[in-house]
């Protein structure tokens, strides 16, 4: 039986899969915190979930168009490397951002739990970057990455504001 192998088009769908992850993590996440700032951060990450959504769906169709490539991984190693990366994402499955957000306890859980999956996130589109084929992929991911940056970045900065002001 021959084994599927990760190529752009698979590496598209899981992205706008796990974007999906995203939008409904940050919109539970908006609904449960208390602190306005924080929810509205959550609610501005949850409207930009909806334009990577966009984006790879529009790139999972244009890639859809080219010629298939069976696989852009001539190593089974990096192909089962990759397939872990996918599989050890926070959201393994559709209810995982619901149950993550229920076990934490403050909007500052909520907060480092969302810089762990922008971390996640960011890690994967990395290294479809690094190993894309397309050079539509490229820059797709390239430019999503930059913005899962940011986020990391606008999570932290949050906070850091919401230890100073519980300590």
């Amino acid at each position: 039986m021959a084994k599927t192998m990760f190529n752009d088009v698979e590496a598209a769908k899981i992205a706008v899969n796990m974007e999906r992850s995203g939008l409904a993590f940050y919109t539970y996440a908006a609904a449960r915190v208390k602190d306005p700032a924080v929810r509205k951060v959550f609610e501005r990450l949850a409207s930009d979930e909806r334009e990577h959504i966009t984006a790879f769906e529009d790139l999972h169709e244009r890639l859809l168009q080219e010629p298939r490539r069976e696989s852009y991984f001539d190593d089974e190693a990096i192909d089962l490397y990759m397939r872990r990366l996918v599989g050890s994402h926070v959201f393994s499955d559709e209810g995982a951002a619901r149950r993550l957000l229920d076990d934490t306890d403050s909007d500052i859980a909520a907060l480092g739990l969302a810089m762990r999956v922008e971390r996640d996130v960011m890690l994967y589109y990395q290294e479809m970057l690094n190993f894309s084929a397309s050079p539509a992929a490229r820059e797709v991911f390239q430019a999503i990455a930059e913005q899962e940056r940011r986020h990391l970045m606008t999570l932290a900065e949050r906070s850091e504001k919401c230890e100073d002001f519980q300590g």
